[in-house]
């Protein structure tokens, strides 16, 4: 039986940082915690914000929830970076602007990349477009080597919502992504919940290809070097 994804704890490993062995120890604690009977992940807000790491609960499908931290910031041929996010299992998220651009080691199937020549409608902030909204890139994804498949996105903005993020509610404009690959004659949805009072995305769902599953993503303690998350 393939273990459930995210159930396990990420750890961001840098060894150089004075005092990371402490702190890498107590996030061992909470993945071994994670990783027995694979219950859904549970950080206090204390315990979040005392961690020196940008982090977010991670979700596949309906599968057990997992408490990332985030591992790895790379530039990009963006103004935004990569956030790349790591789970003790090495699977790994990366995130741009709160997209999902690409994932590894997954068992299920990996979206691969994605590739534009314009502003992802994430990184200027749907708050400030006109809706509907409409924006196209392409992607690829695996098992079957799909490459550079266009998807075509149409934004619409569904209503205001109050969500719970940890416990804490937080008012949200409610968005959602109409994707379609002309190619495929195949459509699904991402949807997105965006704060009110900061314009940054709070949640996500996120499907990552056609026949592969979705991500629901709760951003918690957010990167603080850039426009991501």
């Amino acid at each position: 039986m393939n273990k459930p994804f995210f159930s396990t704890l990420a750890i961001f490993i840098a060894l150089t940082i004075t005092g990371c062995t402490q702190r890498i120890q107590d996030l061992s604690d909470s993945f071994k915690f994670a990783y027995q009977g694979f219950p859904d992940a549970q950080k206090s807000w204390d315990e979040i914000n005392a961690l020196p790491y940008a982090s977010l609960y991670a979700q596949l499908d309906n599968g057990p929830r997992g408490f990332m931290v985030l591992a790895f910031v790379e530039p990009s041929d963006h103004p935004s970076p990569n956030l790349k996010w790591l789970s003790g299992e090495n699977e790994m998220l990366v995130t741009r602007n709160g997209r999902l651009v690409k994932t590894v080691n997954l068992v299920d199937g990996n979206l691969a990349a994605t590739h534009t020549d314009t502003p992802d409608p994430l990184s200027v902030g749907l708050n400030t477009l006109s809706m509907p909204h409409t924006w196209s890139r392409t992607i690829d994804w695996q098992p079957g080597n799909h490459s550079g498949y266009r998807a075509d996105s149409t934004f619409k903005r569904r209503k205001l919502q109050n969500i719970s993020v940890n416990g804490t509610p937080v008012a949200t404009t409610h968005y959602t992504e109409y994707v379609t690959l002309p190619a495929l004659d195949t459509q699904y949805t991402n949807d997105y919940w965006i704060a009110n009072d900061t314009g940054k995305i709070i949640k996500s769902y996120q499907h990552l290809a056609p026949g592969l599953p979705a991500v629901t993503l709760t951003h918690l303690k957010p990167y603080q070097g850039g426009a991501d998350d």
